[in-house]
């Protein structure tokens, strides 16, 4: 079967930091028709409990539940299957020793995949930088790569035979076939060669023992390879099916956004993160932009704000524990609801309050020690009589709420003034922040451009995959087809806010006063 058939379909997994999703798409309604879940989570018991490690076998032990999930959602044949994407978590340092399996020492795991939002790496970032002559972020795999080679020595000469990030795993699992896209590539090592590969002066600069370990490139619409044995029975489909080189969330969140010259996406999930296409990359200065490619490899300019959505889950929470104490039932949903509804009381800017809510460190500002602070909160005011005439900066939830939402929007404006672009006009919100019914604006008053949603925004993750791999099955049906046009065919944008120019004045104003403050604790984070 090929894709111009009518009972085609495309399979796409999403690999997050929590679970897996995969959702089925109906390339020829241009909708998603079911999904499955399964979820895992981090290691217990690491050596440092601020650590963070995930068991790469586990994704694998997920993808058959997730894939009876999905046939309880939706009715498909396996012979309807034309492609396979897979997208997923980026950075994460994956060490594999025999048979292309997790290494292992003394039948125990070597190591956890290093997780993107774990603190080590630092140091190994800035000294990179220096010898690469670009900026390596600490998150990146090349920071963990020679973090690894040097606190495990003997294990990586000897028992390391090949180190990825979680897409190429879960592809390699599948196929047999050791591959990487552009976009999650980049993410690995920095900025790929004019031929798009990692080149091999860069890996042996990271570590001599690098280039005969590292995944090769490829390119959008192309097939890495096709489902063996193996991936036949993890997934309950036939041998052959091919499948797309794997791509990160990041890159794959811009396709589902349909990002094109002048338009943003921002991502908001564990991470927040704004991506931009440039016409060149940022390489001189460290920490607020990154520079990696788009999955059909042009120059993506990112600004990554670790903490996410954790400075609402935090004050979630928080509040939680005092309706339980009350013996109130309610929802973590109820309540995130609830803090949206008191922060929409709250004026723009909080009246001068402002949030630095780095709950887990804080990586665009270099700050893995980093710690969540609140400044300017000021009392009730009131008459003789006791009526309280003023409350904006008092300490209440609407008011934590509505700065820890402006704080994670001015850090991204503040990378955006960064990145040098010429133009900004319109900028498109995925991710399960995207459904808090505030952020959006708060989003177009700090940038003072109109801010949309691409169809179904929780899933543009496995959207993003799918059109990746429908990209590949149509080419594989003879379509000379290039990514800009297909998704000019299927990106559909919607809930779009428009800026409240009083406001976009008012957060212009606020921003230095946010930087200021953010350098004036810098020293306490150390």
């Amino acid at each position: 079967m090929q894709i111009t058939d009518a009972h085609a379909r495309i399979l796409a997994f999403d690999f997050g930091t929590g679970g897996l999703t995969v959702g089925l798409f109906n390339p020829h309604e241009n909708r998603m028709e079911g999904f499955g879940g399964a979820s895992y989570g981090n290691l217990d018991g690491l050596a440092d409990p601020s650590w963070k490690e995930q068991d790469p076998r586990d994704w694998i032990v997920a993808i058959p539940k997730a894939m009876a999930e999905l046939r309880k959602a939706a009715k498909f044949d396996a012979s309807s299957i034309v492609g396979i994407g897979v997208g997923g978590h980026m950075h994460a340092l994956v060490v594999l020793g025999e048979d292309n399996q997790p290494a292992m020492t003394d039948g125990r795991l070597l190591s956890g995949a290093i997780m993107w939002d774990d603190p080590r790496g630092e140091k190994e970032g800035r000294k990179l930088s220096k010898e690469l002559g670009e900026p390596i972020a600490a998150r990146m795999t090349a920071s963990r790569v020679r973090w690894f080679a040097a606190n495990h020595p003997e294990a990586w000469k000897k028992t390391v035979n090949r180190v990825c990030v979680p897409s190429t795993f879960v592809a390699l699992e599948l196929t047999g076939e050791f591959g990487v896209g552009p976009g999650e590539g980049s993410g690995m090592f920095g900025q790929l060669d004019r031929k798009g590969r990692f080149g091999n002066d860069k890996l042996d600069t990271i570590d001599p023992e690098l280039r005969k370990r590292t995944p090769k490139v490829g390119a959008a619409g192309e097939v890495l390879g096709r489902l063996n044995a193996r991936g036949a029975e993890l997934l309950g489909l036939p041998e052959g099916v091919p499948v797309a080189y794997p791509e990160g969330d990041q890159p794959i969140g811009m396709v589902a956004s349909g990002c094109v010259d002048g338009r943003a996406s921002i991502s908001l999930g564990n991470s927040v993160v704004f991506n931009a296409v440039g016409t060149e990359p940022m390489l001189k200065k460290r920490g607020l932009v990154d520079s990696f490619r788009t999955a059909d490899n042009r120059h993506l300019l990112m600004t990554c704000m670790t903490s996410g959505c954790v400075v609402y889950d935090e004050l979630v929470d928080c509040f939680l524990g005092c309706a339980q104490w009350l013996g109130k039932k309610t929802s973590k949903d109820d309540l995130r609801n609830w803090l949206t509804s008191e922060a929409t009381k709250v004026p723009a800017g909080c009246d001068g309050v402002l949030a630095l809510p780095f709950y887990k460190g804080e990586g665009v500002f270099m700050q893995p020690t980093a710690f969540a602070s609140f400044l300017g909160f000021r009392n009730r005011k009131r008459t003789a009589s006791g009526e309280v005439t003023s409350d904006a900066a008092a300490f209440k939830a609407g008011v934590l709420a509505r700065a820890s939402l402006e704080a994670t929007s001015l850090t991204l404006r503040v990378g955006f003034s960064e990145m040098g672009l010429k133009s900004l006009d319109q900028i498109v919100v995925s991710g399960g922040g995207s459904r808090n019914l505030l952020w959006p604006q708060i989003i177009a008053d700090v940038f003072g451009v109109p801010v949309a949603k691409p169809q179904n925004a929780d899933e543009a993750a496995t959207r993003g995959a799918a059109y990746l791999a429908l990209l590949m099955a149509r080419r594989e049906a003879g379509d000379k087809i290039e990514l800009a046009e297909l998704l000019s065919q299927h990106v559909e944008l919607t809930d779009r806010v428009e800026p409240n120019s009083e406001h976009t004045k008012l957060y212009k104003k606020l921003l230095p006063k946010f930087e200021k403050s953010l350098s004036r604790l810098t020293p306490l984070y150390s």
